[in-house]
């Protein structure tokens, strides 16, 4: 069943203050505080267009990067249709505080909450899960911030045929800067991201591939679209390639901007989290 809200942080505490990943290391202290608010602004406003209800978890100070609301929860539907969620392990430690405040969250909702045991160090959510909704199947990226054994759990807490994948490009550090899953037939793929076996493994899955160019995502983040519908793909503003792509694979493109955040290394996708 595919979620029907998004779940967003407002950027009140949004900031490049260390480095995290190869995008913050120049970015430090560069981040334009009113810029990032309303490009922030213009993205909610893009899924209300859309006909989503867009649910807010309060910023808490000093958690720069909880405006990544995909990265801190997998939230999920058991074979009863009750509401469900595995809670992340954030890899740096700037970010470890901010799972917290997503436990309160989703217990103010009446969510089963699901801890990960010790031997998972870490995991980093719909950063590294990319769900195929229509067909159940949950792509799974590890290599750099989610240990390849998480699978295992998550298998044992949900019905998702999981499909994982190992990520290779340090640039491309999370599923969702090197996957964009559109619809059941269709994905965006940055081909450098993933070892041999994975890339063809995850070909093998869709029967339309759109190919991302490798300049345009790491400038526009192209494969950190989001395809909310199976019919609009969100996404930075600026591509040649990507836009003609999607428009030939008959996709409606909706672009917007998102600079400021590419600067701490998230865009869309990023952004945003589908929750019940």
């Amino acid at each position: 069943m595919l979620p029907q809200k998004i779940l967003m942080c407002k950027p009140e505490y949004f900031d490049v203050t260390y480095y995290g990943n190869e995008f913050m290391k120049d970015n430090i202290g560069k981040v334009d505080k009113a810029e990032s608010m309303k490009q922030w602004t213009g993205l909610k406003e893009i899924y209300g267009s859309l006909g989503y209800e867009v649910a807010l978890i309060p910023p808490a100070e000093g958690l720069v990067d909880m405006v990544f609301t995909a990265n801190q929860s997998l939230p999920f539907l058991d074979e009863h249709g009750s509401k469900n969620v595995i809670l992340s392990k954030m890899k740096n430690e700037q970010r470890q505080s901010e799972v917290k405040f997503f436990r309160e969250f989703y217990g103010n909702l009446g969510y089963k909450i699901h801890e990960l045991p010790d031997n998972v160090k870490y995991f980093e959510s719909m950063g590294d899960c990319v769900i195929d909704f229509d067909r159940n199947i949950l792509f799974g990226g590890h290599g750099f911030r989610t240990d390849e054994i998480t699978y295992d759990y998550i298998a044992e807490y949900t019905n998702f045929n999981i499909v994982k994948l190992k990520l290779i490009n340090p640039f491309l550090y999370h599923l969702d800067t090197c996957l964009s899953v559109l619809n059941k037939d269709t994905a965006v793929i940055a081909e450098d991201a993933f070892d041999t076996q994975s890339l063809a493994t995850l070909k093998s899955y869709f029967q339309n591939i759109i190919i991302a160019d490798t300049q345009e995502n790491l400038k526009y983040f192209v494969c950190n679209c989001h395809c909310p519908d199976g019919k609009n793909v969100i996404v930075q503003s600026g591509s040649v390639k990507f836009k003609e792509d999607i428009k030939k694979s008959g996709f409606n493109l909706i672009e917007t901007e998102t600079a400021e955040f590419i600067k701490s290394g998230g865009s869309v996708f990023c952004m945003k989290l589908m929750l019940y």
